[in-house]
C-alpha cells in the first residue's frame, strides 16, 4: 500500500464526491477486487420503487411492460451525498457522516463508508458505460406522494423509461430523504465498476470495527494478489468517532504504517 500522500478528512466534503456505506466484508471484497458491483431494481430494499405510478388509457398491458423492462434492463448505483455545500436542503448531514446510513448499510458502524471521486469514477468507466444505451447521475427526489403520469401507448418500454426517468427511476418517498440519495443509473449497465486510478478518495471505518477485522483489512491491502495492491494511500483511511449525538472522523494515525 502506498504510503506517501497526505490527503485532509476535510477534502471529503466536495462536491463532486460520493459516498457508498457497505458492510465490512462488502468491502474487503470490494477492495480486493476494486470493484464497486451494480443493482437492478428488482433487488431493491424500497418496494415502492417496484410500483411505476403509471398508466396507459389504451393499455393496461403498457404499464406491466415497462415494469417489467425496467426490473430487468434498468441497473442503478447507490451513493449519499454531501448536502451542506446546498442550501435547499434543511438540516443536512455530512455525506459520510448520516446516522442512519451507517445503522442499516453499514452494519451498524462496523462496516465502512468509502469516500467516491464522481468525476473519476466516470473517467474510469468511461469505455464501459460509453456501451450502454445511456446512464445518467441524478440526486434523488423525495415525495410524500408521487403523481400518476400517462404514458403513450405508442413509446416502447424503453422510450417510457428514458422519457420518465426521473419519476420511474428518480423518485421516493419523503421517508428516505434521510439517505441523502445520488444515484447512477441506466440501461444494461455493466456489472461492475471499477474503483482504480484514484476513484476511491477515502475509507472510513466504522468505530465498532474490532482490532481482528483491521488486521484482516490489513491484511488484504498488503497482499499482492488483489487489485488494491499499491492503489491506495495509506492517509485516506479514518476511523469514525461519535462524540454525544456527533459523528466524527478521526485519523487512524500508524495503525497501516
Amino acid at each position: 500500500m502506498r504510503k506517501e500522500f497526505n490527503l485532509s478528512v476535510r477534502v471529503f466534503g466536495a462536491d463532486n464526491y460520493l459516498c457508498h456505506y457497505t458492510s465490512f466484508d462488502s468491502l474487503c471484497s470490494i477492495l480486493s477486487t476494486m470493484t464497486l458491483r451494480v443493482s437492478s431494481f428488482a433487488r431493491s430494499n424500497d418496494i415502492g420503487e417496484l410500483e411505476s405510478n403509471i398508466s396507459c388509457i389504451l393499455s393496461s398491458e403498457k404499464v406491466r411492460q415497462v415494469e417489467q423492462y425496467i426490473e430487468n434492463h434498468c441497473n442503478y448505483v447507490s451513493f449519499s451525498i454531501d448536502k451542506r455545500i446546498h442550501a435547499k436542503y434543511a438540516n443536512p448531514k455530512c455525506g459520510y457522516l448520516i446516522p442512519s446510513m451507517w445503522g442499516i448499510y453499514a452494519d451498524k458502524s462496523q462496516g465502512a463508508c468509502l469516500v467516491i471521486d464522481e468525476k473519476a469514477l466516470i473517467h474510469e468507466n468511461n469505455s464501459a458505460l460509453s456501451r450502454t444505451k445511456w446512464y445518467k447521475f441524478i440526486d434523488i427526489t423525495y415525495s410524500k406522494c408521487q403523481n400518476l403520469q400517462i404514458v403513450s401507448s405508442k413509446d416502447t418500454p424503453e422510450e417510457t423509461a428514458q422519457k420518465l426517468y426521473m419519476h420511474l427511476l428518480g423518485t421516493k418517498h419523503i421517508s428516505w430523504s434521510s439517505e441523502q440519495e445520488r444515484r447512477l443509473i441506466g440501461v444494461d449497465l455493466p456489472q461492475t465498476l471499477s474503483l482504480k486510478n484514484g476513484v476511491i478518495r477515502g475509507v472510513v471505518i466504522g468505530k465498532r470495527a474490532t482490532e481482528e477485522q483491521k488486521e484482516i483489512l490489513l491484511s488484504v491491502l498488503n497482499d499482492p494478489n488483489f487489485a488494491c495492491y499499491n492503489q491506495l494511500y495509506r492517509d485516506i483511511f479514518v476511523c469514525q468517532e461519535i462524540i454525544g449525538a456527533n459523528i466524527y472522523t478521526t485519523n487512524m494515525g500508524t495503525y497501516f504504517c
